[in-house]
This record gives C-alpha cells, sequence and structure tokens, in this order.
C-alpha cells in the first residue's frame, strides 16, 4: 500500500511537473519576445530609416515616393560619390550604393521603369556593371526590412540570398546588426556630407594612398600571371581553389558581360520607350584605367549598347582631365572632384533633355 500511494504520488508530480516549468517560463518567453520586437523597432527607427543616405532608406524611397518628375541616378560607390543632385535638377536622387552592380540595380531599374513617368535616368555604367556576382554584391541588409514589398523579396529569392528568418519580427535582423550600426559609426568618423543620395567628403587622397593603389594593383596582376601560368602548365597541380582565384581576378581586370543581364537591362530600354537613359561612365583615374587591358572594349560595347536604342545616349568621361585633389582615394571622387565633374555633367544632360539645373525646360 505504501508503495502504491508512493507510485501514485511520483506519477502525479510527473504530470505536474511541466505546467510548473511552462508557469515559470513564459514570463522569460514573453520577455525575450517583447525585447526581439523592440529591437527591430529601434534598429527601424533609430538607425535604418532615420538617414536618407543609408541604403535601405534609398530603396524605401524608390518603393514609396510617387513622385513623377524624379530623375534617379542608379549605379555602384562611384555614382554616389560622384553625381551630386543640385547640380543636375531639384528632383535627381543619387541612389548609388557601395557595390550596386547590375546584380543590384536590376531590381531598382525594375522598381523605376514600372513607374509611369517620362523623366530621364541617369546609369552609371563600367567595366563590371553587367558581370553575375550576388554572392559579394548584393547585401541582405539593405533589402530584409523592406520584405513586405513583394518585389523585393522574388529578387532576394531568385538571386538565392533569401534567408527564411528574414521574414519574422524580431529575429529578421539576426546575423546584420552590425551592418546597420557600421553606416553610423563611419559617419561619425569622418567629414562626410549627404545630399539627396550623395556622399561627400572634404577629403584628398595622398600621394602615399597611390604608392599604396599602385602597389596594390601589382600585386593583383603578379597574382594574375602566376595563376594562368600555373593553369597553362601541364605539369602543375590548377586546384579548384586557384581557378575561383583566377576567375575572380580576371572578373576584376577584364571587361566581360553576362548575356542575360544585358538582355534584362535592354529589356528595360525597350519597354520605358518613353524615357531617356543617359549611360554615363565617370571620369576613371588613369592608374585604374591603365590596369584594366579592354577598356577600349568596353567603350565601344557601351556605344554599341546605346546606338542599338532610340532612347539611349553614352556619355563617355573616362579621359575627363583630374587632379590627385579630385579624388578622396584612388577610384572615388572628394567633394572637389564631385562638383568639378556635375557641373560639366549637368551641361551634357541639359543638351540631351532640355532640363535646366533649376528645374526649369528648354523650349528645343
Amino acid at each position: 500500500m505504501r508503495i502504491s500511494n508512493l507510485y501514485i504520488s511520483n506519477s502525479e508530480n510527473d504530470e505536474v511537473t511541466p505546467k510548473l516549468l511552462v508557469k515559470k517560463l513564459w514570463p522569460l518567453a514573453a520577455v525575450l519576445v517583447i525585447f526581439l520586437l523592440g529591437a527591430d523597432y529601434i534598429f527601424d527607427r533609430y538607425i535604418i530609416f532615420a538617414n536618407s543616405w543609408s541604403n535601405q532608406s534609398k530603396v524605401k524611397r524608390l518603393l514609396d515616393d510617387p513622385n513623377p518628375n524624379e530623375i534617379p541616378v542608379f549605379g555602384a560607390s562611384v555614382a554616389r560619390s560622384s553625381f551630386t543632385p543640385d547640380s543636375i535638377s531639384p528632383d535627381c536622387f543619387n541612389y548609388g550604393m557601395g557595390k550596386a552592380l547590375f546584380d543590384v540595380t536590376r531590381v531598382l531599374m525594375k522598381v523605376e521603369c514600372e513607374k509611369d513617368k517620362d523623366a530621364p535616368i541617369i546609369f552609371e555604367i563600367n567595366p563590371r556593371t553587367f558581370i553575375r556576382n550576388p554572392e559579394t554584391t548584393i547585401n541582405s541588409s539593405t533589402f530584409i526590412p523592406l520584405l513586405h514589398h513583394e518585389v523585393i523579396e522574388n529578387f532576394m529569392r531568385e538571386s538565392g540570398v533569401f534567408n527564411a528568418h528574414y521574414t519574422v519580427p524580431g529575429m529578421r535582423y539576426y546575423g546584420n546588426y552590425f551592418n546597420y550600426a557600421v553606416g553610423p559609426l563611419r559617419r561619425l568618423r569622418g567629414d562626410k556630407r549627404d545630399n539627396r543620395g550623395v556622399m561627400l567628403e572634404e577629403k584628398s587622397q595622398s600621394e602615399k594612398d597611390v604608392e599604396i593603389f599602385v602597389q596594390r594593383l601589382a600585386n593583383l596582376n603578379s597574382r594574375r600571371i602566376e595563376l594562368q601560368d600555373k593553369f597553362d602548365d601541364p605539369n602543375k597541380v590548377f586546384s579548384p581553389e586557384d581557378e575561383y582565384a583566377l576567375n575572380s581576378i580576371n572578373a576584376m581586370v577584364y571587361f566581360s558581360v553576362d548575356t542575360a543581364y544585358l538582355e534584362e537591362f535592354e529589356g528595360y530600354l525597350r519597354g520605358s520607350k518613353q524615357r531617356k537613359f543617359i549611360l554615363v561612365t565617370v571620369p576613371t583615374n588613369p592608374l585604374l584605367k591603365e590596369s584594366l587591358p579592354n577598356f577600349d572594349e568596353f567603350v565601344r560595347f557601351a556605344t554599341d549598347l546605346a546606338d542599338a536604342h532610340e532612347n539611349a545616349y553614352y556619355l563617355d568621361y573616362s579621359d575627363f582631365p583630374t587632379e590627385l585633389d579630385y579624388y578622396k582615394d584612388p577610384t572615388h571622387f572628394s567633394a572637389k572632384g564631385a562638383r568639378i565633374f556635375s557641373s560639366a555633367f549637368a551641361k551634357d544632360f541639359e543638351a540631351l533633355t532640355g532640363i535646366r539645373q533649376d528645374g526649369s525646360r528648354t523650349l528645343n
């Protein structure tokens, strides 16, 4: 009887324990959920969308702003540091982003070209624009806060950078908090002034910066020659890692085009014939230009691309005269260089579109 009573007692305790455990843990779970949702809200309001110059704010603006007169500038970081909207038009906004090759700008172009408007589009084009490398050029943190837009979710899924937890409130930013914080931290460290998307720095590269840049180019070329010789020598082992490294270097050095990307881009040109597409190669540092063996082939490609479409125009400023202090680093303009270039570009832009710097239009 005692054994039976003990057995019943133990059985009852076994049934009650999970309930007691849940009762004790649910407050902790509730606190955790509230904390995660609170972190979501704080990051959204006070960090991610707090400044118009963040990539997330730029994409949000493109999705939500209905301004039919807005003139967008699309391109990579060289576009972000080269085109000053004040020099072009009051309706101009610079959507340039770091590493934003066509892997990224394709979704921006899709959103823009689906709008009912006839404003021109400025598209920065360079020898790497149409290569395919989404693993390194697409920063998921740019698009996670905007996944509620179907076009953004489809873009991330198609590009292979989508993760299921990106759709879970309170968990979607896991692994990306640093990416959201690094922008404001860098801004605190430098004298950067942002105006309608352009990022300007009142600094100039030094001769030491140029020396380091030249040495890096030399090292890159030496590595390329070494790998190519290894590939050509049947007596040497050319590993998959060697192949990946050689392909990566060649993609950086040689101009090439992903045909599917090119067809997609031309689809936007054909589908928006009421709009003028101004394709622009910004002034290129002579040191960098010398390191690109087939740069002339790229210029011919861009020229032919524009010639094939009546609403496309190509402006090549790669030989634009520049000085050492025009650049903040060997590949990006300083504030001084951006203003000088944009003033020159604005004249050509007005000649092509009839849009003056003050927003008025010429009679022609």
